[in-house]
């Protein structure tokens, strides 16, 4: 596992049951698998149809802003970085442009920043977790929540109890190594790197009482569902099949259709926090 995946692990906001520690496990189980690279790059110009509990994906022009009447980046850019009072408002336009792009273009800035983009459920596009300073994390020491680099919502309502980021916010001034992992739509076929809890809003268990329910039940009412389950135990690795009458303590999907369930012969005494919107 990647280590900013474990400085991000550490201190993401719990959404629900996908961020819990025994689903922190089932992270570091996918994506210690090699992804491949899409067969073919594209641009997204274009915000998809909005969804229920889904965030406003981080494409999206930040059209409040624009009538400040600031310089647009290029057509060829990567990222839409502009010059706000004080501040720079970056928003992504290419999605699936390589890593070494957007950090070329944020160093163009002065600003030591690492902007990844992770492949995502429908339901988690548009999360946004900022580390606004990685040398002191990886120090040992606490970082705030909230700190220089912020996130920018969207315009209007926001159903996601996490908000609905369209980008970030960063001062012209800031000197710190800062790293940003955007969740961006995964492609046909590609494994999520932000993978949500199957019980979060947009998923297919939201608001089912799964936890300690038999490996049969709950396989059975998520192929009714459209998804397909693979399982694992605790140090072991993701397998097609389990016990039946073993129990249910954890889940995430990893990919579209796709789900990995925690599975153990006893019951988990974790407990299961509620997911928002039940």
């Amino acid at each position: 596992m990647h280590e900013i995946d474990r400085l991000v692990a550490g201190i993401a906001p719990d959404p629900g049951p996908g961020m819990t520690p025994i689903a922190r496990e089932l992270l570091e189980e996918i994506t210690s698998v090699p992804v491949p690279a899409p067969a073919r790059r594209r641009r997204w110009l274009a915000l998809p149809r909005p969804r229920r509990w889904a965030a406003v994906p981080v494409l999206a022009t930040l059209a409040a802003l624009l009538s400040f009447g600031v310089a647009q980046a290029p057509a060829s850019a990567a990222l839409d970085i502009e010059l706000v009072d004080d501040h720079y408002v970056i928003t992504v336009k290419d999605l699936l442009a390589e890593p070494e792009v957007y950090q070329r273009e944020l160093r163009a800035r002065g600003l030591d920043i690492t902007l990844r983009l992770a492949p995502t459920s429908a339901s988690m596009t548009g999360q946004i977790f900022v580390i606004n300073d990685v040398e002191r994390l990886r120090a040992g020491h606490p970082v705030p929540a909230d700190g220089p680099i912020s996130t920018i919502d969207a315009p209007g309502s926001c159903e996601r109890p996490v908000g609905c980021a369209v980008g970030i916010k960063v001062p012209v001034d800031f000197g710190k190594k800062a790293s940003v992992t955007l969740g961006r739509r995964a492609l046909p076929g590609e494994k999520y790197l932000m993978p949500p809890g199957i019980a979060m809003p947009g998923e297919p268990l939201h608001c089912e009482d799964y936890v300690n329910k038999s490996v049969a039940e709950i396989s059975a009412l998520l192929r009714e569902r459209g998804v397909t389950p693979s399982y694992i135990q605790h140090g072991k690795h993701a397998a097609p099949s389990a016990p039946g009458g073993w129990y249910v303590q954890d889940g995430v999907m990893t990919a579209d259709g796709q789900a990995l369930l925690l599975v153990g012969a006893e019951p988990t005494a974790q407990p299961s926090p509620a997911p928002p919107g039940c």
